[in-house]
């Protein structure tokens, strides 16, 4: 599922719209899954204008270069992806890209989201918003000029941009598994996310310390097989220094390599 890094936040930038979506067979109904705790707005673990540059790796190999940005609105938050093809990539298959995510007001949920992104050999200008009224999100294909409507059921979901703030603005402790909704590619998605442990690592020029071992891993909605697992630091900024992406044809890993404007550190 694209969803699962930095849309799939960083990784799925690289390979999002590369892989075939397959529809999952009907199942057996379930009871649905407990909903998640509730974001306080007012202790948010970012501040306006948040920046975070991470490194995207391909085994040895530099591929692409994303910021992060956090932008306080008069009602609602809007999160930013630019990204760049590095090394090997940008020398061989070079591209651009730009995500927006914005959120509602509260609770949280995702409102509105979008892409611009340049390739070699195709062009993304699009844009999904979402209209929790009617159950529906409709999809703005600007380039071929269509457009796509599909049901949302959940009332609240993220979108591949909103998923990595959302993570970061619950409460984790080892145990803890909670289920979001995700919607990507005319489609609402599910994505089971748990602490694994608290453990102590130093992470490119980040010195040693206390994180919490986040995993996600895509279920309901999709075929994709992978995870994406996340070091968040174990205080209340809850940075993520590293990121390992693993799916059908390799792994990617993710490091934070500057961070304006965060939160002090807790005393």
């Amino acid at each position: 599922m694209r969803s699962l890094l930095f849309v799939w936040l960083l990784g799925a930038a690289l390979i999002s719209g590369n892989l075939p979506t397959l529809a999952e067979p009907p199942a057996p109904a379930e009871p649905p899954p407990a909903p998640l705790p509730a974001v306080d707005f007012h202790h948010l673990p970012w501040g306006d204008g948040e920046s975070l540059t991470y490194l995207v790796c391909l085994g040895s190999f530099e591929a692409a270069q994303g910021t992060f940005t956090a932008l306080k609105k008069s009602d609602h938050w809007e999160f930013k992806l630019a990204m760049v093809s590095r090394g090997l990539v940008q020398d061989t298959y070079p591209f651009t890209s730009s995500f927006w995510s914005i959120l509602g007001p509260a609770p949280w949920r995702s409102v509105e989201y979008g892409e611009y992104r340049f390739e070699p050999s195709r062009t993304i200008k699009e844009r999904t918003r979402i209209d929790y009224a009617q159950h529906q999100g409709t999809r703005e294909n600007w380039v071929k000029n269509e457009t796509k409507v599909f049901t949302i059921t959940a009332d609240s979901v993220d979108d591949i941009g909103s998923l990595l703030y959302h993570i970061r603005a619950l409460d984790w402790k080892p145990g803890d598994k909670r289920t979001f909704f995700v919607y990507e590619s005319n489609s609402e998605k599910q994505s089971e996310v748990e602490c694994l442990g608290r453990e102590t690592h130093a992470y490119g020029t980040w010195p040693a310390q206390p994180l919490l071992r986040i995993r996600a891993v895509p279920t309901k909605g999709t075929r994709r097989k992978g995870s994406l697992t996340i070091w968040i630091t174990d205080d209340t900024r809850h940075l993520p220094v590293h990121a390992e992406l693993s799916f059908v044809y390799g792994s990617f890993s993710l490091d934070l390599t500057k961070a304006d404007k965060t939160l002090p550190v807790p005393k």
